[in-house]
């Protein structure tokens, strides 16, 4: 009689041990997803208030002690997407001060989980921002680039993120320097090509980036401005903006060089 009592404790123990396991899973799901979309909105909008708002709904979710490697990756995108929001007034106060935390947090990240292609994507991003207010540091900063490019292809040298971040650069990147549209515009078209058929190993992982390789390739086509590229292009900016309506990257900045060069080609 006895055994079977303490048989039936344990059960139950083991039941609702597995239960409260279940749920706290749940718990974190939800809440990886609703942070998510926070910082999706404030990235498509680039408003600080919603960015910062996305960010302290991933640092509660620290608080669930459950994959704090991707929870720091989120915070440090949020990071980045607060700098980028000082890069339109030129204010690099925000710039630094975004920059340097989310490179303090990403390699958090990493420390956690070293094997995670797009936190080195995302280093490699936030390291680019430091041209903006240390140039002084160029070897500093060109090591820096490297080392995370280097792991982010040794990683996963076909993920769609790491493939539109090195096309970004090679847009920025004057011709002269080994970039130029001519070099991008086949890495950024390979970009969206691998996009199409990218499947995340999980709903809580990063999916950005399609609508960027899209807009991109749109930028770099109107930059050359060959027979048929603003037609290519437009196709582009419509596809883009299917993906991904809230886009202000795609309906703001994209948009309005595409009218400027339309109008200039009268």
């Amino acid at each position: 009689m006895k055994l079977k009592t303490i048989s039936a404790i344990f059960l139950m123990f083991a039941f609702l041990t597995g239960f409260n396991s279940v749920r706290a899973d749940s718990d974190f799901d939800k809440a990886i997803l609703k942070g998510k979309k926070t910082l999706k909105e404030g990235m498509d909008k680039s408003d600080a208030s919603v960015l910062k708002k996305a960010r302290g709904q991933f640092e509660r979710i620290l608080q669930l002690k459950q994959q704090p490697w991707l929870v720091n990756y989120y915070i440090a995108l949020a990071d980045y997407g607060l700098a980028t929001t000082g890069m339109r007034t030129e204010d690099k106060e925000t710039i630094k001060k975004y920059t340097e935390s989310g490179i303090d947090v990403i390699n958090k990240s990493i420390d956690e989980n070293p094997d995670f292609c797009d936190s080195y994507v995302l280093l490699e991003s936030l390291n680019f921002n430091r041209w903006q207010y240390e140039q002084e540091k160029m070897q500093e900063i060109i090591t820096a680039t490297q080392s995370a490019d280097a792991m982010a292809k040794k990683l996963e040298a076909n993920n769609p993120r790491y493939v539109l971040v090195t096309g970004i650069s090679q847009f920025y990147t004057p011709e002269a320097f080994g970039g130029g549209i001519k070099t991008a515009i086949p890495t950024l078209e390979k970009s969206a090509e691998l996009f199409k058929t990218r499947q995340e190993k999980s709903e809580l992982y990063p999916d950005w980036g399609y609508d960027l390789a899209l807009g991109y390739l749109a930028l770099s086509l109107l930059k050359r401005n060959d027979d048929g590229d603003m037609s290519k292009a437009k196709d582009l900016i419509d596809e883009a903006l299917k993906i991904n309506p809230d886009s202000g990257f795609i309906s703001g900045y994209v948009q309005k060089e595409y009218k400027t060069v339309s109008s200039d080609s009268k």
